[in-house]
């Protein structure tokens, strides 16, 4: 399955509430962010608002990539490096779009 990689808030919001996630982050550390449903949090994880789980995607530049199954959130040279392993798609260009 194609990997997409976005910086696009809606679509990431969008992508939580098709998986029932939320974001949630480190206590010790809220720049330490990811996306949980109500079974993975860990102890030392808060649950946090959009605000704050995007604080590290504009601070940081960080880019959500996701497909239909699971999603995170990485560098973009990290994004990049996943989307140039992603199989061409039919016409031989890559399948991965990058927003």
């Amino acid at each position: 399955m194609a990997k997409r990689a976005t910086t696009d808030h809606g679509e990431i919001i969008h992508f939580a509430g098709r998986h029932r996630l939320f974001p949630v982050a480190k206590r010790e550390n809220p720049a330490l962010v990811r996306l949980a449903s109500r079974d993975e949090v860990a102890a030392d994880e808060v649950r946090v608002g959009w605000p704050a789980y995007f604080r590290p995607f504009i601070d940081r530049k960080l880019v959500f990539v996701y497909d239909e199954t699971s999603g995170q959130a990485v560098t973009r040279a990290e994004a990049d490096a996943i989307q140039a392993a992603a199989p061409a798609g039919p016409a031989g260009e890559a399948s991965a779009s990058a927003t």
